[in-house]
């Protein structure tokens, strides 16, 4: 269960959850995906406060959509753990926004992540310029928790194997009628090999770059990188039909 109350302090924004057991891996204990679905909520929650998110979007016209993670674990919770989880917006800037968090258990840093943000014309259903009652409803903090941004983009590697494969259903999508961005990380995970599955790196980077609708046929492409990296690549259709919907990486 979430707790679903949270604290406005500055620009800062405090949230309370607890590590549920969706939120686990086979060990017990928080998984990246399960802290995923924890930071989704918590800006969901933090944005929704400020007057903007998908039940406002009827009065605003307007919503964010995800572009982007970095998230580094530094220690895995157990199931049944409480966190505490600040967020900031560090840039509102042209289409775009930053948002950084910071993940405490029992008075501990577990974990950093910093993610990128488009605003959406929800009418026009294409990125919008934050205007001044955007930026009227944020305060900025420039900290940062990354010394370097997270990618905008990756790049497709030739000797790369199809893994694993997919037909998107309706489990997959979420209220704006496309594949949620958690369920990206499910599919990159179920690419990883077997002995990277079982014992993860810390730290996994997600770039989105093309939305998934129902019913379209995916496939993820798993290479290792000239530098080490564990790359995912979802892609889509062929020849001039080829769609690169995502990259995700863990090292």
């Amino acid at each position: 269960m979430y707790f679903r109350s949270g604290v406005i302090s500055i620009s800062h924004f405090t949230y309370e959850a607890v590590v549920a057991y969706p939120d686990v891996a086979m060990d017990g204990h928080l998984s990246h995906a399960g802290l995923l679905r924890i930071l989704q909520e918590t800006a969901a929650v933090a944005s929704h406060v400020r007057g903007i998110s998908f039940r406002t979007i009827e009065k605003t016209g307007i919503c964010w959509i995800l572009m982007g993670w970095k998230v580094q674990l530094f220690e895995r919770p157990e199931w049944n753990s409480e966190l505490t989880i600040h967020t900031w917006p560090r840039t509102l800037e042209g289409f775009t926004s930053e948002r950084e968090f910071e993940v405490f258990c029992n008075g501990r840093v577990v974990a950093h992540a910093t993610s990128r943000w488009f605003l959406l014309n929800a009418v026009t259903k294409r990125i919008s310029r934050i205007n001044d009652f955007v930026r009227s409803a944020y305060e900025l903090c420039d900290r940062r928790l990354f010394d370097d941004d997270i990618p905008t983009n990756g790049t497709s590697i030739e000797n790369a194997r199809v893994t694993y494969t997919r037909t998107i259903s309706r489990m997959d999508l979420d209220t704006y009628e496309h594949v949620n961005n958690l369920r990206y990380l499910d599919y990159a995970l179920e690419a990883l090999p077997a002995d990277i599955y079982s014992n993860p790196p810390s730290t996994v980077e997600i770039v989105y770059r093309k939305q998934i609708l129902h019913g379209t046929q995916i496939r993820c492409l798993y290479a290792l990188t000239e530098n080490g990296k564990h790359q995912i690549e979802v892609q889509s259709g062929n020849g001039d039909q080829l769609l690169h919907h995502a990259y995700i990486w863990f090292y």
